[in-house]
């Protein structure tokens, strides 16, 4: 049930912005740092493309099952377990010495991950009416968009400066900060425990708009994917990027990187209006046009004017993606008290897609990248996006109407 004080709701949506902060802050401070990684091991960009995904493979089979826990145990325990483990990561990764020691820390991660994305976003759902849903869900984009836009630039500035501790210390403050907050004033509405049935039990309509929103975030979150894995090691070796300034070329990986995601950020109360006009889908269409645009732009760049130009179209892609699909998947359960026990199965099978694609097409690309280029890949990658555009215009084309009375009906 929608909370019926404005002052709470606002404090715990505040609070999971900040959650999700602490999180995207943690993985991402990493990405810079990959390429350094590379070229010092000798690895190839399979190997870069492996401690990234260790991520997603394990929080990928563990997103339903968190989701489902939460809707049965409650969601603070399952957002305050998950943080915690993104603190004991983050305290981990300086130590760690060998390529097997980063895909450990990274897994654990990724457990962290499993257990509190669905949880935080099916709290989300649940305290919110549909109308309050874009507004809430803008709010959180923008705390994740910060994480991921502070995380490269700190972890590349700090690691330039200070060596590899400073950076992933900030970490550890950052998550159990949150912990706090959640433990001490997240309050939640009380979860039924009682079902009538077994499985998902979605309505045709609910069921259309979840695979919508998930075949579109799988190969949305593809491009951050592909920017977090292989960008730094690209960049290192292929671009030529400034010398002879303060700044070192990790630095700089950093820095563009965080533009991509504080694009993300900014843009997403814009995104939230321009949402109720166009609905769901139709802004989750723009989104994949954007993306592949940026990764035009990175197919042919060969200066630093040109990398921050993609990285404003790619960051532009992303935020729409992310705000459209996980607008859409929250409402895909319905508003009533029995669909509010599907809340956090729902994001669960949200999140699995996510992280699937979040680790698999990484994985791929990698692969690719080893035989023909990471040049050609990021062009093939857009060509796969204008198809994906194509489809699902044409396939689930509903407007912003259209979309809430189906799925409230």
């Amino acid at each position: 049930m929608p909370l019926n004080s404005n002052q709470t709701l606002t404090k715990v949506v505040i609070i999971a912005a900040i959650c999700v902060f602490s999180t995207q802050f943690g993985v991402t401070v990493i990405a810079p740092l990959l390429g350094w990684w590379k070229e010092s091991l000798g690895a190839s960009f399979l190997v870069t493309t492996l401690i990234f995904s260790a991520f997603t493979i394990v929080s990928t089979p563990l997103s339903i099952p968190g989701g489902i826990i939460s809707d049965k145990l409650g969601r603070k325990p399952l957002v305050a377990a998950g943080l915690l483990l993104y603190a004991l990561a983050s305290f981990l990764f300086p130590f760690s010495s060998s390529t097997y020691d980063w895909i450990f820390v990274r897994a654990l991660q990724g457990a962290g991950a499993g257990l509190f994305f669905p949880a935080v976003t099916a709290l989300l759902s649940e305290v919110t009416s549909y109308e309050e849903r874009g507004h809430a869900l803008s709010v959180y984009n923008i705390g994740l968009g910060a994480g991921l836009a502070l995380g490269p630039v700190s972890g590349g500035i700090l690691f330039d400066i200070y060596g590899i501790f400073v950076p992933f210390f900030l970490c550890v403050a950052f998550a159990l900060l949150s912990v706090i907050l959640v433990l001490l004033f997240v309050q939640e509405p009380k979860v039924r425990l009682k079902r009538e049935g077994k499985g998902l039990s979605l309505s045709e309509r609910g069921s259309k708009a979840l695979t919508l929103s998930c075949v579109v975030i799988f190969f949305g979150i593809g491009v951050a994917a592909i920017m977090g894995a292989l960008f730094s090691p690209f960049a290192t070796e292929d671009l030529e990027l400034p010398t002879g300034i303060a700044i070192h070329a990790t630095g700089i990986i950093g820095i563009i990187l965080s533009a991509m995601f504080a694009v993300f950020a900014i843009l997403q109360t814009g995104f939230n209006r321009l949402m109720r006009r166009i609905g769901e889908i139709i802004l989750s269409i723009a989104g994949l046009f954007l993306c592949a645009c940026g990764l035009i732009v990175l197919y042919f760049a060969t200066s630093l004017p040109e990398l921050f130009i993609m990285s404003g179209f790619l960051g532009a892609g992303l935020g729409a993606i992310s705000l459209g699909t996980l607008t859409l998947a929250s409402k895909a359960a319905g508003e009533g008290e029995r669909e509010q026990e599907m809340k956090g199965k729902v994001m669960g099978i949200y999140y699995t897609v996510f992280y699937a694609g979040l680790g698999g097409i990484p994985l791929v690309c990698g692969a690719i990248s080893d035989i023909f280029g990471a040049r050609l890949l990021f062009l093939a990658y857009a060509v796969l996006l204008f198809v994906l555009m194509v489809v699902v215009w044409r396939v689930g084309l509903f407007s912003a109407g259209e979309v809430k009375a189906r799925i409230e009906t």
